[in-house]
């Protein structure tokens, strides 16, 4: 199937911060990474290409839960927003879901799973329309050791407001699971010295 449309996402230098370009290098975002400035989102979009530019959307990670809020437009201008909310399902799966407005006006619910038959990297993701089961976006991961982040197919032309939520939402996963990683491989380091140590 062709897509309507694609993206690439690429990653700076310990992977602070993301781009957004097309295929074919047509730079579209630059997303601020922010882990620990209070108030601020961990995920802030902007259509330039540095933190400096108008701000697209904003994604939150809440404390104390798996669940994402996902700002759709600028905060700066909080009569424009639109809300959506990512949530987590189960404890050990990482199956995501939102339900949103279309630009047609209809309401509709998506999910977040992992694949193994579908996409081209190593740790892939479906978004799959639960009513019909249809996939509507596969997220693609890049290379272990590349700057390539991911690639982003979308499958069915749903309009601005849905390619943008697919954008941040999958980018949002991504995120969530480094962190993760992260804090495991922190945690797993600390765990190791202190052993060591009491050995000594």
């Amino acid at each position: 199937m062709t897509p309507a449309a694609q993206y690439l996402i690429t990653h700076s230098f310990w992977r602070h911060n993301y781009d957004v370009s097309t295929t074919n290098k047509t730079h579209l975002f630059h997303v601020a990474n922010s882990s620990f400035t209070p108030g601020k989102p961990d995920l802030t979009f902007h259509r330039t290409s540095d933190s400096n530019g108008p701000i697209v959307g904003v994604c939150k990670f809440r404390h104390f839960s798996s669940d994402c809020e996902i700002g759709l437009g600028d905060p700066e201008r909080p009569n424009k927003m639109d809300w959506e909310y990512l949530h987590k399902r189960g404890f050990t799966k990482r199956i995501y879901w939102f339900h949103m407005q279309l630009d047609d006006g209809t309401k509709q619910t998506f999910t977040w799973k992992r694949t193994h038959s579908l996409g081209s990297g190593y740790e892939n993701h479906k978004l799959v329309e639960e009513t019909s089961q249809t996939v509507v976006a596969v997220f693609s991961s890049g290379g272990i050791f590349s700057k390539t982040t991911g690639y982003l197919d979308i499958y069915l032309n749903l309009g601005p407001r849905f390619y943008l939520m697919a954008l941040i939402s999958g980018i949002a996963l991504i995120e969530k699971g480094r962190r993760a990683k992260q804090t495991t491989a922190v945690s797993g380091a600390a765990a190791g010295g202190g052993a060591a140590g009491s050995c000594c």
